[in-house]
């Protein structure tokens, strides 16, 4: 399901001609090398959320049989799109016994535009992705309803238990004296408070967390935020730790709701990780 290249082309605003620039060289090249038999391009561009700062997110596919030849020739490709300041390019391991390799090229161009390519097998069939523009797929692989990205009861208990494993870890390294330790504990966990966050807010791919948050027209953050801002003192970062547990526990059971489960209880860690952090801040 492509749309038209040209005109989807044409329709970004005039900020982002560098990176319309781009990606117009790139599929370019990619159409005259039959090895190619996917362009797509998504993130924030392809949901219409960028700016002039935004990077392009690039997704390439392959047959398996070209992929090793396609991998140690990527680079052509990349260069295609414009002068060059450096590339990173590394090959990713299959993530699961089904899985596939892939590679991810990283590349700077002089204009300053940022280039997020990722080079994959494609199946014979895919599902495309709320964020997918599809600008060149002779084979008609992309096909069926959007593969969503809304967040599942699981997930939120997962995002929500991680939060409270590195608060609790977070009272472990303040115990030690360790603040550059507590800081990155604190930090982690925000990441994941934000994507629970987003569930309850219903903000699209609440996966992104706080980048979803910050691309929805509504920008709905929440109050008190700031309060799980901390710097190197002790002190500072309990508090800091103890309000991002208070946010946790409001925002678990809204999110809980958003997806028409029912509130659970709050984990026996959270009543832990509270007594815990309580002892360290005074």
């Amino acid at each position: 399901m492509p749309v038209n290249a040209e005109d989807w082309l044409g329709s970004l605003p005039a900020v982002l001609s560098p990176q319309r620039a781009v990606i117009a060289r790139l599929l370019e090249h990619a159409r005259t090398d039959e090895r190619v038999r996917l362009f797509v391009v998504g993130c924030s561009i392809g949901r219409g959320a960028a700016d002039r700062l935004s990077d392009v997110d690039a997704l390439v596919g392959v047959q398996e049989r070209t992929f090793d030849d396609m991998a140690r020739s990527s680079a052509e490709l990349v260069r295609a799109g414009g002068e060059v300041l450096d590339i990173f390019q590394q090959i990713i391991p299959p993530t699961s016994p089904d899985g596939r390799r892939s590679q991810h090229t990283y590349a700077h161009y002089i204009d300053g535009v940022e280039l997020d390519l990722a080079l994959a097998i494609v199946r014979e069939s895919q599902q495309p992705r709320p964020d997918w523009v599809v600008l060149y797929d002779p084979d008609e692989t992309v096909r069926g309803e959007l593969l969503s990205k809304a967040a599942s009861a699981d997930d939120v208990r997962a995002w929500g238990f991680n939060c409270l494993v590195r608060l609790h870890a977070c009272t472990k390294y303040l115990t030690r004296g360790s603040l550059w330790e507590a800081h990155l504990m604190l930090e982690r966990a925000r990441a994941d408070y934000w994507s629970v966050w987003a569930t309850a807010e219903a903000v699209a791919d609440p996966l992104y967390g706080l980048t979803a948050v910050l691309d929805d027209p509504r920008t709905p953050m929440p109050a008190d935020i700031a309060q799980t801002v901390a710097l190197l003192d002790p002190s500072a970062l309990a508090h800091a730790a103890l309000a991002l547990l208070d946010l946790l526990l409001l925002a678990l059971p809204r999110a809980e709701a958003a997806l028409s489960q029912t509130p659970t209880v709050p984990a026996a860690l959270a009543v832990h990780v509270r007594a815990e952090l309580s002892k360290l801040s005074p």
